[in-house]
């Protein structure tokens, strides 16, 4: 196992693959900082964990082409064949996954904290910050474990890259999907209104320019002038025909923790919340984010899950898989 993960480095060293890719993980990381920084997110703020999905490109590129280059040089097949076990081959490639994972999340988060520190960084509470810190950092290997993955099944380099992309796009549509269905209130309310002739002392006021509410106004055949105002019944709520009921909403929000694009959605929210708070006062217990945001409490915990899922389903077909 240590012969295996020192050679693995040693390539890496030597590869030019490996320096570009870990240079464009900072890079990414700088882009995501100006963005931020800049205010670009103004307009379509729901969305800026989209900004992140390059990164994840970076890190399926480089684990998509490493692992294709070997099986293109037959490395793999050789260390089979010298007698290395396909568990430790396997479960080498997983740790050196998760290595990857780690040191590109580190080239993306450092230049990205450098630049977010002269912008709203300050305005996190520093147990959100840990929190996502972590979270992403655990998100990251769960991607990189499963582009591992992929790319130990799939000897063809192209076929697995590929793979990798399309799984980046399908997991954070899934994930988009999922939470547009858990956002669904469980009441739809609904107001009506009604116009209503307004009386002389409030046409008095509109005439001196003191009426404060909407009206409008209709003229007759004879030009005389009737003013209206809107009045608004009570609010009536009626069952939302989309709203999932439990137990499958449960299901479907353990699902969505999950998915690491369901994890960065969270993180952005609550990011985001801090950045532009709300109207409450910041020490009320309804305004923390911690508690406004309870699952990102939770969300190691399914990270830790899906790495190790991942890794024995990846380390249980490899061992099935005939090596050519």
């Amino acid at each position: 196992m240590r012969k295996l993960l020192s050679a693995e480095i040693y390539r890496c060293r030597h590869s030019l693959l490996f320096w570009l890719t870990l240079f464009a993980s900072v890079l990414s990381g700088v882009f995501y900082g100006i963005v931020t920084v800049s205010g670009s997110f103004d307009d379509v703020y729901s969305f800026e964990d989209v900004f992140v999905v390059p990164f994840f490109v970076i890190l399926a590129a480089f684990i998509s082409l490493n692992t294709g280059r070997e099986y293109m040089d037959n490395t793999i097949r050789n260390k089979i064949i010298t007698g290395t076990s396909k568990t430790a081959v396997m479960f080498s490639k997983l740790v050196f996954g998760v290595g990857i994972g780690v040191l590109f999340c580190a080239a993306f988060l450092v230049p990205c904290a450098i630049i977010l520190s002269f912008g709203g960084l300050s305005e996190i509470p520093a147990s959100v910050l840990c929190l996502t810190v972590l979270g992403f950092v655990l998100l990251s290997v769960v991607w990189a474990v499963l582009f591992t993955v992929i790319g130990m099944l799939i000897s063809a380099k192209g076929v697995g890259s590929i793979m990798n992309l399309v799984l980046i796009i399908a997991v954070m549509l899934l994930a988009y999907q999922l939470e547009s269905i858990l956002r669904q209130p469980e009441f739809i309310t609904t107001t009506e209104f009604s116009q209503v002739q307004m009386t002389p002392e409030e046409v008095k006021q509109i005439q001196e320019g003191t009426y404060e509410g909407n009206y409008s106004l209709s003229t007759d055949e004879n030009g005389q002038v009737t003013y209206y105002k809107t009045v608004f019944s009570d609010a009536e709520q009626t069952p939302n025909p989309k709203y999932v009921k439990q137990p499958f909403r449960d299901i479907l929000a353990h699902l969505d923790s999950m998915l690491p694009q369901g994890q960065i959605n969270e993180y952005a929210s609550c990011l985001t919340h801090c950045t532009y708070p709300d109207d409450q006062a910041d020490d009320t217990p309804e305004n923390d984010p911690i508690n406004a945001y309870p699952r990102l409490k939770t969300f190691p915990l399914y990270s830790c899950f899906d790495i190790l899922l991942l890794s024995g389903v990846g380390l249980l077909f490899f061992h099935k898989q005939e090596i050519r």
